[in-house]
């Protein structure tokens, strides 16, 4: 199944667009507890959300549009697929925080089950999936390159951040094992190699 978020201030479809996009293997995860656009972001990461589908009106309930929040969390998540959902394409398109091609007629998504503009935007939903995996993947083969130079200590600061910030996108889609963060940074190893290799003399000396 493909696991998409919505996220929308108007409750009323919900479960309808939940039904139908079931049906066509798509789970779609119905953004709640949410005020800020962090908040969104950590329902995101806690739910391994693949793809969201955001409106573009979202200010009745929240403090920001579905433009300002997709801004964000390219910022965030470069690699999560977002798509505007909206009847009001062309007010989006002009603030120019999101690519045109991102924006979707809201009326796709309300056309009859059999139409091809339903089928449309199924196909678009499954493909932003795959590519979210596929970039899950490139990050996971980029991890595991960072991982050896840090485990040889040739890492560099530029590429121990990168490596700090794989590994919590890749925690939250249970790619990696889960370690603290904060012991991945080269101080913090040296640091617990420093306070093992003590223990290991008292113990040594206390034969």
């Amino acid at each position: 199944m493909y696991k998409i978020g919505f996220i929308d201030d108007d409750t009323t479809l919900i479960n309808d667009y939940m039904t139908r996009l079931k049906r066509k293997d798509i789970n779609l995860f119905f953004v709640e507890g949410c005020v800020t656009k962090n908040d969104v972001l950590k329902w995101i990461l806690q739910n391994e959300i693949k793809c969201m589908l955001v409106d573009y009106q979202l200010t009745s309930m929240y403090n920001f549009n579905g433009t300002e929040l997709v801004a964000y969390l390219n910022s965030e998540l470069p690699d999560l697929p977002c798509i505007i959902l909206t009847n009001y394409c062309d007010q989006g398109i002009s603030e120019n925080l999101v690519i045109q091609n991102l924006f979707i007629e809201r009326e796709k998504l309300d056309a009859d089950y059999s139409s091809p503009e339903f089928e449309e935007i199924i196909t678009c939903l499954k493909q932003a999936v795959d590519v979210f995996d596929n970039r899950l993947k490139l990050n996971v083969n980029e991890y595991k390159v960072l991982k050896k130079k840090k485990d040889n200590g040739t890492i560099s600061q530029d590429e121990e951040e990168r490596f700090i910030d794989i590994f919590k996108i890749l925690r939250a889609y249970n790619e990696v094992d889960d370690i603290p963060s904060e012991l991945l940074s080269t101080n913090a190893t040296k640091k617990m190699s420093d306070i093992l290799e003590s223990l290991d003399k008292i113990l040594n000396q206390s034969k």
